[in-house]
């Protein structure tokens, strides 16, 4: 998957922002994906806002420090995801987005290029799949704006197949545990 990751830095540089829908179906190819994804953003001077869970963030963090410099170590900005989804109590798309751009103001004001990846886990609710479906349409407007590569990582095993259909729909790239492609016919 590296060269995969080396391919989003080369469809950044011709691109307004890229919004990725990563369907993860492997725990280890995830966190491997995730190491190459931050390695390479660090390597190319990004800042790097990683929402992640508690559980993973300690393996992942624990092999890009082998990786790079303390220094670059301060470019990646950690938030824990259920305290990034569930920040009111329930996934709330106009709070999520809220949240996130006060997260990635302060990278944008100092003229930072910046990265995103998130992992994106609910509790069983029943109208997930609109509240979803409002949030990535949402970030795949703003994207672009913010000229951003944003990376959506959904488990396989949660995602049923209409839910699959609405994250196709709203990201441009789809990336997969070995493989990086484009979504739609508009995409770069």
């Amino acid at each position: 998957m590296k060269k995969e990751i080396a391919d989003i830095q080369d469809i950044l540089k011709k691109s307004e922002g890229v919004h990725i829908f990563y369907y993860v179906e492997e725990l280890e190819r995830y966190i491997d994906n995730a190491v190459s994804y931050i390695v390479s953003g660090i390597e190319h001077g990004d800042q790097v806002l990683f929402v992640e869970s508690e559980r993973l963030y300690p393996i992942i963090f624990k092999r890009v420090k082998d990786l790079v410099s303390e220094e670059q170590l301060k470019n990646i900005h950690f938030v824990n995801n259920f305290t990034f989804y569930w920040r009111k109590g329930n996934f709330h798309p106009p709070t999520i987005l809220a949240y996130f751009s006060d997260l990635v103001s302060p990278f944008m004001e100092e003229n930072l290029s910046f990265r995103t990846w998130g992992h994106v886990e609910w509790r069983d609710e029943t109208e997930i799949k609109q509240k979803i479906k409002e949030y990535e349409s949402a970030v795949d407007q703003l994207v672009p704006q913010i000229k951003a590569v944003s990376v959506c990582a959904y488990d396989a095993p949660r995602v049923s197949d209409s839910l699959k259909e609405i994250l196709m729909n709203s990201h441009k790239f789809l990336m997969t545990d070995d493989d990086f492609s484009s979504i739609s016919i508009n995409a770069i």
